[in-house]
């Protein structure tokens, strides 16, 4: 269980024109803003969606914890639960004792909330650095 932020080709399609006028650039800062604002962006939306259990046991729960990480790659990154936490897929999936119930998908539903934030700073940080350029 894990989610993907890539770059689709319709949203490089709008970015085009910036990555022409500074090209040697426009990679490095969209990597440097997704590897940190956006696995931030990310990681920040999902825990707000992940559910409490209402289990009297006093355990550290995995959205009051650093339950999540994050794997980078050029112009993208991916994220998934840490091990300790990989019980999170059965809520997410509707599967196990969640059968029955339907899927929370809240890695879903966190990257897709997160998505138009990302995108919008990577405009921003693009239009700063066209404007710094020339």
């Amino acid at each position: 269980m894990s989610v993907r932020f890539e770059i689709d080709a319709e949203e490089l399609k709008l970015l085009q024109k910036k990555f022409k006028r500074i090209p040697d650039q426009v990679e490095k800062r969209v990597n440097r803003i997704l590897h940190s604002f956006g696995i931030k962006t990310i990681e920040d939306r999902i825990l707000l969606r992940i559910p409490v259990s209402q289990s009297p046991a006093k355990k550290r729960h995995a959205s009051n914890s650093k339950s999540l990480r994050s794997a980078t790659f050029n112009l993208g990154f991916e994220t998934k639960p840490k091990k300790t936490y990989n019980y999170l897929v059965f809520p997410d999936k509707g599967l196990g004792t969640s059968i029955g119930r339907a899927p929370d998908e809240f890695m879903t539903e966190g990257m897709n909330d997160g998505t138009p934030r990302i995108l919008q700073e990577i405009n921003d940080q693009l239009d700063q650095l066209i404007e710094e350029e020339f």
